[in-house]
């Protein structure tokens, strides 16, 4: 048997509470900024992985945000369509804002061998593939973002654009914590907006269409996380740790 834990943007976060009831498993598929807070705890522990994850969250938030492609408080509607402006004129050159050194300074110290697996997208090949047996290897797979990060050994990105949660290696009796965006909770307003939700709606349509077609048990994620209340809800795990 396998978990599968994971989730796109800061809603993927929602899934960490729902990890003490696993706990004592060690056979995981992984994707999404969950997946990377997952690799961390089981090779450094709890606090270390919160503080990681936190930092990272707080350093790249701005860009996390552009990605989430939420609704705009009133306070951010100006600001946030500025960066999103900005963001899509370095995305029209290139493939990344940060560099690789960036993304390697949340892996250090993390070591050692894993029955984890972080679910990837092989850019050359087209084909999603497992990254497995090193913990290192694993956390930088999660965190290889389409967008934020350049792929992880140049062909590499997590999954979270793809399908949201981890699902292309289910087996029978397979646990998938089944936490998909919500996407009833807001409404694009621009062009590229609507682009962006009807990649997001296939997405979705994907995960549920290799649920449907699969024997595996489910945990719904009932949590909402977005831009304004992420904080807050680290704040809630942190507190519970």
């Amino acid at each position: 048997m396998k978990i599968h834990f994971g989730g796109y943007g800061f809603q993927g976060l929602a899934s960490i509470e729902y990890l003490g009831d696993f706990e004592s498993e060690s056979r995981m598929v992984l994707n999404g900024l969950a997946g990377y807070y997952v690799a961390v705890e089981r090779a450094m522990g709890k606090k270390e992985a919160l503080y990681r994850l936190s930092k990272f969250v707080d350093e790249f938030f701005v860009t996390l945000e552009v990605m989430d492609s939420g609704a705009l408080s009133s306070k951010k509607i100006v600001s946030g369509k500025l960066e999103r402006i900005r963001h899509c004129c370095i995305w029209s050159k290139s493939n990344h804002i940060y560099g690789i050194a960036a993304r390697d300074s949340y892996l250090d110290g993390i070591a050692g061998e894993t029955e984890l697996s972080a679910e990837v997208f092989n850019l050359e090949t087209r084909k999603v593939e497992l990254i497995r047996d090193d913990m290192r290897e694993v956390a930088a797979a999660c965190i290889s973002i389409p967008g934020l990060f350049a792929p992880y050994n140049d062909v590499y990105v997590t999954t979270t654009y793809l399908s949201q949660i981890p699902v292309s290696f289910l087996s029978e009796g397979d646990i998938v914590i089944l936490n998909l965006r919500n996407l009833s909770t807001d409404k694009p307003s621009t062009a590229s907006e609507i682009i962006f939700r009807a990649m997001e709606i296939r997405s979705l349509n994907y995960a549920k269409m290799i649920l449907a077609n699969s024997s595996c048990a489910s945990v719904r994620v009932k949590t909402r996380v977005h831009s304004d209340n992420v904080f807050d809800y680290l704040d809630k795990v942190r507190r519970s740790v």
